[in-house]
């Protein structure tokens, strides 16, 4: 099987990639800087590990049979135009699973205990938050609701019971799911957020996943509540979060996935994630999309790149992704 990795890899992860796939695998490694390289030898392959893959690539490419995203998810763009090559095969990788539940929880436990506003005070040698009014909350015998409950939601699930939380999930459809107390289906999802004190959004970005969380969910949760976004920015509908934070109908959000994202090298500093200025409250938690920034991120990657190609090698498929719903 001859298969095509179009990214910038460093050499030793490739290396480690090499040594451990099945003999009959080729891999070849072509820069995303050399698009007419990927483009004029299109034909060769049976499979592409990339995202972002041009068009024109798939239009030549008349023997390839799977598509490889090396994350999870589908960007905008492969989706829209794998929808005219419906004969390939399309797989994820989900080797950030863990890595994105680690963040999660980072994310929960410094906005419940507010780690942030008081840190910039103690900076500055303010003390005061230990002795006014700054408390906390606790995570122990709370409630947890799970939007969406995939390898990652599964993950954070297990960290849960440590904390003796009860924990729910809404997802599409209804299944049993180890370390969840209660699954229901979209249909629930308002008596749902009426019970959490945290949730945890995991979901893709959709059709069907758009402004999941808008103005009517802000109405049903409970005014202490805290919001963590490890899914897609526009999951959740910014006007209405920003509505829900002004009039402190919950208790606060923190998040990893945005709306509004630097276009170039240039505008990385200063390019606000919102529209909205989110930056005037103090229970609102940033981070810049780097849940999997971790130094062993690209081991990872290599590891479960590994398991997919062999496995196709055998003749068995893993990790397939509906191009329709895009997950």
């Amino acid at each position: 099987m001859k298969v095509v990795y179009w990214s910038d890899v460093e050499d030793e992860d490739l290396q480690f990639l090499k040594e451990d796939l099945h003999e009959e695998i080729e891999l070849t490694n072509i820069s995303r800087d050399d698009e007419d390289e990927l483009i004029e030898n299109a034909d060769q392959f049976e499979a592409v590990i990339g995202a972002w893959v041009p068009y024109e690539f798939l239009e030549k490419a008349e023997n390839l049979k799977y598509f490889i995203i090396p994350f999870a998810g589908v960007p905008t763009k492969d989706r829209e135009n794998l929808r005219d090559f419906s004969d390939i095969t399309v797989m994820n990788s989900h080797f950030n699973s863990w890595l994105v539940t680690e963040h999660a929880w980072t994310l929960l436990s410094t906005a419940v205990k507010r780690i942030c506003p008081i840190h910039n005070r103690l900076k500055k040698g303010d003390w005061t938050p230990r002795y006014d009014h700054w408390w906390g909350r606790t995570l122990k015998n709370k409630h947890l609701l799970l939007l969406g409950c995939g390898a990652i939601g599964r993950d954070i699930a297990k960290i849960a019971k440590v904390f003796n939380m009860d924990v729910s999930a809404v997802k599409r459809t209804y299944e049993e799911i180890p370390n969840v107390d209660m699954v229901g289906t979209n249909e629930n999802l308002h008596d749902f957020l009426s019970e959490a004190d945290f949730v945890i959004c995991t979901l893709p970005f959709t059709e069907e996943t758009e402004s999941y969380i808008g103005e009517q969910e802000f109405e049903v949760m409970k005014e202490d509540s805290y919001l963590v976004n490890v899914g897609r920015g526009p999951v959740i509908d910014e006007k209405a979060l920003y509505e829900a934070l002004k009039e402190d109908k919950i208790g606060g959000v923190a998040i990893d996935t945005w709306w509004n994202y630097p276009e170039d090298e240039e505008s990385r500093k200063n390019t606000p994630p919102s529209d909205y200025p989110l930056n005037e409250f103090d229970n609102v938690v940033f981070s810049p999309h780097r849940s999997t920034h971790v130094e062993e991120r690209e081991r990872y990657r290599m590891e479960s790149l590994i398991k997919i190609l062999n496995s196709l090698n055998e003749g068995k498929m893993i990790n397939v992704v509906d191009i329709e719903r895009g997950y």
